[in-house]
């Protein structure tokens, strides 16, 4: 009897101590709650750690969206460039040449012939493209390289300033070596006060005297090459005109040799009588 009261009093001293108690049949309405009092806060705690939460996902998708904007303002700026190069490209196939030009253009600036320090003194043109072009020999005696045409030019800078106090009157000189010659350039007025538009007009001049001799094909070609590029840096207009120079004072046949071959291009408009 005392064997069996205390083992009784130990079965229920264990189940008050554990928090779960199953017998061989049921489980008590004690075991359950406490089963479920253990089990409940594991579940739930488990359930918010799955949870991401608004903030969590705003700023995971944040460098998502930034790198696609990024993209997309890139491409934009890529096909825009790529546009203005079409159009760029269109637009110079649509610009007239003279004529078709083999002989490379080949420009003697004018710090190149020129060894002083002082600018050059010239009124501005004042439009960026100018209408009219003037193609006049210079009664002189032709050079045929590079020394002798740089030594003309100098001369002609040195004659102009002693007796005018101006600098070489043409915008530019085409020697007998094929080379243009920089005089004023594409952006200054010439210097001849007999010749007309001073403010649209480039005058060149070809150096030698070609009332019967004709010049050189390769200082036809260089006239051909200096009005390409003049058209192709917008210095000069598409639709320009060509002029050649007779002075009244000498006989008829004045650079008649010379405009021989040019009056038949399309651009010119005839003589200026000086």
């Amino acid at each position: 009897m005392y064997t069996s009261a205390r083992t009784g009093a130990v079965c229920s001293s264990k189940r008050l101590r554990s928090p779960i108690f199953r017998s061989n049949s049921q489980t008590s309405e004690y075991d359950v709650e406490a089963a479920a009092g253990e089990r409940t806060p594991l579940l739930f705690t488990a359930k918010i750690s799955g949870v991401e939460s608004v903030d969590e996902r705003r700023h995971r998708q944040l460098p998502s969206a930034h790198a696609t904007a990024l993209f997309g303002i890139l491409a934009l700026i890529l096909f825009l460039l790529v546009g203005i190069i079409i159009a760029v490209y269109l637009l110079l196939l649509q610009v007239p040449r003279p004529w078709p030009v083999s002989h490379p253009f080949y420009l003697v600036e004018r710090q190149m012939w020129w060894p002083y320090s002082e600018p050059l003194q010239a009124s501005p043109l004042n439009k960026s493209s100018v209408l009219n072009v003037i193609l006049l020999h210079t009664r002189s005696e032709p050079c045929q390289d590079q020394s002798s045409c740089t030594q003309f030019v100098k001369q002609v800078q040195n004659d102009t300033w002693t007796r005018t106090g101006a600098h070489i009157p043409y915008n530019f000189l085409i020697g007998g070596d094929g080379k243009t010659y920089e005089g004023r350039g594409w952006k200054a007025q010439h210097g001849f006060p007999d010749l007309p538009g001073r403010n649209d007009t480039i005058v060149v001049g070809i150096i030698g005297t070609y009332s019967d001799r004709h010049p050189d094909a390769v200082m036809y070609a260089e006239v051909k090459a200096l009005l390409t590029e003049s058209i192709r840096r917008f210095y000069l207009l598409p639709g320009y005109k060509l002029y050649g120079v007779v002075n009244g004072s000498q006989p008829e046949n004045d650079g008649k040799a010379l405009y021989a071959e040019l009056q038949h291009l399309k651009h010119w408009r005839g003589l200026i009588n000086v």
